[in-house]
């Protein structure tokens, strides 16, 4: 449903074509954010499956199932997704994220000969296993994580936690993956933003500008079936964004003043107990700290309604304060990879 703005005019300025440089020895990564490919030995698989599945069961608290909320359904954090050690002849090894597991000194086939010539990013020592990070080993921002583990019988609450957190840390890192990688269109309008404002962030080129004025910069894409937004606000650091109420409220006044659905009717932070609000104070986003605020938006007089994130960046240099919001409709279609999209942008931003 395409949102009207409540600003008659469009200023945009100094917008011009590029050529992207490419890198001609790596091609893209081809998968989506927040999914993992896990390799192993097939004397393994089965077991390797088995323990991931029951031990990677937490869920998302934001991202619920909107039609059945009562019920409180969630979709999961992380999805994976378990190929064979021959699929390295295949377009397997671009996935963004791989984890190949080596379990009681089985390796992985070719997967883990070929992380024997490359150079390690970080090592993580635990208790029965050792876990080596490497980037960009057969796609362009990718990484991998090589897991060498005594057994996976027992407790494996250390491994699992570790393992949690470098595919949070190395996912934002890494940025967007290769469908998802800006082009000429996206990269004109980057320069854009960058000029006018003072900060720069990585967004892939299916989002389209759709307005821009002194404090606000929006994005969106939108198709038959969901559409997505990334709204950017900006304002003066006198401002105090110290709680979650504070923060709603500058949410619900900036898309009062400008996100209008065609019935006319504003876009408001969802008020209902189904869609609790959650608020991070100084996180550590990227190159910079924020504070986050994570919950659902509802369209007033309507049904439809979503998940969203808006981080709030301080500017301390131009005394200001950049409130990076991603929102969505997506109804019956899963939210993961789109929700952590907005995740990987946020983390590209960089102030000029």
């Amino acid at each position: 449903m395409k949102f009207h703005i409540a600003i008659l005019f469009v200023l945009i300025t100094g917008i011009s074509a590029c050529t992207r440089k490419e890198s001609t020895e790596l091609p893209r990564t081809e998968g989506s954010p927040a999914e993992v490919l896990v390799v192993s030995h097939e004397n393994h698989q089965e077991t390797v499956k088995a323990t991931f599945e029951s031990a990677y069961n937490r869920f998302s608290p934001i991202l619920l199932n909107a039609e059945k909320a009562e019920k409180q359904e969630f979709e999961p954090s992380l999805q994976f997704w378990f190929g064979r050690p021959e699929s390295i002849e295949g377009i397997e090894k671009h996935a963004p994220m791989i984890l190949v597991m080596e379990v009681d000194g089985k390796t992985a086939g070719k997967y883990s000969s070929d992380l024997e010539k490359k150079d390690i990013v970080k090592t993580i020592d635990g208790r029965g296993f050792q876990l080596n990070v490497y980037k960009n080993i057969w796609a362009q921002n990718q990484t991998v994580i090589r897991c060498e583990a005594e057994s996976l019988a027992g407790d494996n609450a250390l491994l699992t936690a570790a393992l949690e957190k470098e595919f949070l840390e190395n996912e934002l890192q890494q940025g967007l993956p290769g469908n998802l990688m800006p082009n000429e269109y996206s990269d004109s309008i980057g320069r854009m933003i960058q000029g006018k404002y003072g900060f720069s962030f990585a967004f892939p080129p299916q989002f389209k500008l759709e307005f821009n004025n002194a404090e606000v910069v929006w994005l969106w894409q939108e198709t038959p079936r969901f559409y997505r937004h990334v709204f950017i606000n900006i304002f003066s650091d006198s401002v105090p964004i110290d709680n979650a109420e504070k923060a709603k409220a500058n949410r619900n006044y900036f898309t009062g003043k400008y996100v209008k659905n065609t019935e006319g009717t504003r876009v408001q932070v969802s008020e209902s107990k189904l869609f609790p609000l959650t608020w991070e104070h100084h996180v550590k986003v990227g190159k910079y700290n924020a504070d986050i605020l994570r919950g659902w938006y509802t369209e007033e007089g309507t049904f439809r309604r979503g998940p969203f994130v808006r981080y709030f960046f301080h500017d301390a240099a131009n005394k200001r304060i950049i409130a990076f919001d991603g929102f969505m409709h997506a109804p019956d279609m899963p939210k993961l990879s789109f929700y952590r999209t907005f995740d990987l942008m946020a983390a590209s931003i960089v102030f000029h």
